[in-house]
C-alpha cells in the first residue's frame, strides 16, 4: 500500500513539473522586480502565470493576468496592482515615450509597453540590501507628492532646463530646508562603486554602479559641490553618505535617477535608459504602504504654486489613494495631469476643453467638466473655492458634492471666492466638479480650496 502511495505521489509531482513552465527571461531586473517589453498580443510567463498585453490606449494598457483582465495606466506615481500572487505595474509605454523631447530617456522601452512584475511574497527591493536614498538622521520626511516623479510631464523653465514641456527622468525630492547645508544627506541606495563625480559651479552629480547588479546605475544630481563625500573609484556601502542637496536658483532639491545601461553613462547622457522605479522608492520609504489611504477633515489646498511655496506639491496630478486627493482623469489625458500657471509666488490650474494645446500631450476632454476628489471623513463640511485666471478671461461653474455655487465670469487677472457651501459627506469622498466652456473659448481657473468639517 505504501509503495502504491509513493508511486502516486511521484506521478503527481511529475505531472506538476510538466505543467509548470519556466518563467520568461526578463529584459532586465532591479532587486526583486523584473521588467519585460511587450507588443500588443504578446505574453510572458511569471510565477507560472501568463501575462498578456491586449491593447494600448494612450497611457492606459489592457492586460490579461492569468484569467483576469485589467486596465493599468503607466505608473508614473502609481502603485502596483496585486493580483494572482504577483505585483504588476506598467513602467512605460509608447505614448508616454512620445511626450519626451529626448526619447533616449525611454531607451529601455523596445516595444509597445514595458511592464514590471514581482512576487507578492517578496518586497520590491530587499530592505537588507537597499535603503531609501535620503538619510532619516535629521528628521527627513517624504510626502511622495512632489510634481517631479518618473516621466512626469513638466514645464522645463521651472527647473532652468529651457522652455516648453518635457518628461522628468527621476525623482525630484524636496530638500528645501537643507539647501547648501550639512543636513538630510543623500546616501548610497546599496553597495556600489563610485563611477564618477561631476561638478559645475555650486552643483555636483555623482554616478554609482550597483555592486550586485552591474549595469544598474544611480544618478544623484542637483547636489551641493562643497558637501560631496565620495570620490571616483571609491566603494561605498549601503547607507554611506554621498552629499547634500543644492537645487536650482529657486528651490532646494536633489534628483535621484535609476538607469540601466550596457556602458557607463556620462554626464552628457546620464538620464538615458531611465528606469521607472517610483513604486520601489515608495515601498522602501513607507514599507507595507501599498494599501495606505489618506483622509482629511480640514485643509487649504493650493494649485499650481511654484516649488518653493509648497514643496513642489502643485496638486495637478491624477488622484492616488495614498495622497488622498487628485484629479479624476482617464484614458483621454496622456499627461495624467491638468495644466497649471505660475505668477510670482501664486499659482492656479487652468482647465479647458482641449488641454496642453500644441504639445505632444494635446488631448480633448470628452466631458464638459473636470473633477477633483478628496478623501474626507464622513460629516458635514463648509467649503469654498477661489477661481479665476492670471492671463485669460475665465468662466467657472462649481459643484461641491452636487451642491452648486453661482457662476463666475471674470476678466483676465481677476480672482473671486465662491460663496461658502455646506455639504454633507456620507461616502468618504468630497468631489469638486468644475464645468468648462464647451466651445473652448474661455478657460476655468482654480487656485485654492478651503474646507472644514463642521460636525
Amino acid at each position: 500500500m505504501k509503495r502504491i502511495l509513493f508511486i502516486l505521489v511521484n506521478i503527481s509531482l511529475f505531472i506538476s513539473g510538466i505543467n509548470a513552465q519556466p518563467d520568461s527571461a526578463a529584459d532586465f531586473s532591479w532587486g526583486n522586480t523584473f521588467y519585460y517589453n511587450l507588443s500588443a498580443g504578446e505574453s510572458v510567463r511569471f510565477n507560472n502565470l501568463e501575462v498578456k498585453l491586449l491593447q494600448v490606449v494612450n497611457h492606459y494598457n489592457r492586460l490579461k493576468v492569468g484569467e483576469d483582465t485589467l486596465w493599468l495606466k503607466v505608473a508614473r506615481r502609481s502603485l502596483p496592482e496585486e493580483i494572482n500572487g504577483i505585483r504588476i505595474f506598467v513602467a512605460d509605454n509608447k505614448k508616454v515615450k512620445s511626450l519626451a523631447s529626448d526619447q533616449l530617456i525611454h531607451g529601455l522601452l523596445k516595444k509597445d509597453v514595458l511592464i514590471c512584475l514581482s512576487d507578492l511574497n517578496q518586497p520590491l527591493l530587499d530592505r537588507s540590501r537597499f535603503v531609501f536614498p535620503v538619510s532619516f538622521n535629521d528628521g527627513f520626511q517624504w510626502s511622495a507628492e512632489e510634481d517631479t516623479y518618473p516621466f512626469s510631464f513638466y514645464r522645463k523653465e521651472e527647473y532652468q532646463a529651457g522652455t516648453g514641456y518635457d518628461v522628468f527622468p527621476g525623482m525630484g525630492i524636496n530638500l528645501d530646508d537643507a539647501r547648501g547645508r550639512d543636513k538630510h544627506w543623500l546616501i548610497a541606495v546599496e553597495n556600489c562603486r563610485v563611477a564618477w563625480v561631476h561638478t559645475e559651479g555650486n552643483e555636483a552629480a555623482v554616478l554609482l554602479e550597483s555592486e550586485q547588479e552591474p549595469g544598474i546605475y544611480y544618478v544623484y544630481s542637483r547636489l551641493y559641490e562643497k558637501n560631496i563625500a565620495v570620490k571616483k573609484g571609491q566603494k561605498v556601502l549601503r547607507g554611506d553618505a554621498i552629499g547634500t542637496a543644492w537645487g536650482d536658483r529657486n528651490w532646494g532639491h536633489a534628483v535621484v535617477s535609476v538607469v540601466k545601461a550596457t556602458e557607463e553613462p556620462t554626464p552628457v547622457n546620464w538620464f538615458h535608459n531611465a528606469v521607472n522605479g517610483f513604486p520601489q522608492w515608495f515601498d522602501l520609504y513607507f514599507q507595507q504602504g501599498q494599501n495606505m489611504t489618506r483622509f482629511f477633515t480640514r485643509g487649504r489646498i493650493t494649485f499650481g504654486t511654484p516649488a518653493w511655496i509648497d514643496g513642489n506639491r502643485k496638486n495637478t496630478g491624477a488622484y492616488e489613494p495614498y495622497t488622498g486627493r487628485g484629479w479624476i482623469l482617464g484614458r483621454w489625458n496622456p499627461a495624467d495631469k491638468v495644466e497649471w500657471i505660475i505668477k510670482g509666488n501664486d499659482g492656479q490650474v487652468r482647465l479647458k476643453k482641449v488641454m496642453f494645446e500644441g504639445t505632444p500631450a494635446q488631448s480633448r476632454n470628452p466631458d464638459d467638466y473636470f473633477e477633483y476628489r478628496m478623501n474626507v471623513r464622513n460629516g458635514t463640511y463648509r467649503i469654498r473655492a477661489k477661481v479665476g485666471d492670471f492671463n485669460r478671461p475665465s468662466w467657472q461653474k462649481i459643484e461641491f458634492n452636487g451642491v452648486t455655487t453661482n457662476v463666475k465670469s471674470l476678466d483676465a487677472g481677476d480672482f473671486e471666492w465662491t460663496p461658502e457651501r455646506v455639504v454633507k459627506v456620507e461616502d468618504g469622498t468630497m468631489n469638486i466638479r468644475i464645468y468648462v466652456d464647451p466651445e473652448n473659448e474661455k478657460v476655468a481657473g482654480l487656485s485654492e480650496i478651503v474646507f472644514q468639517r463642521a460636525f
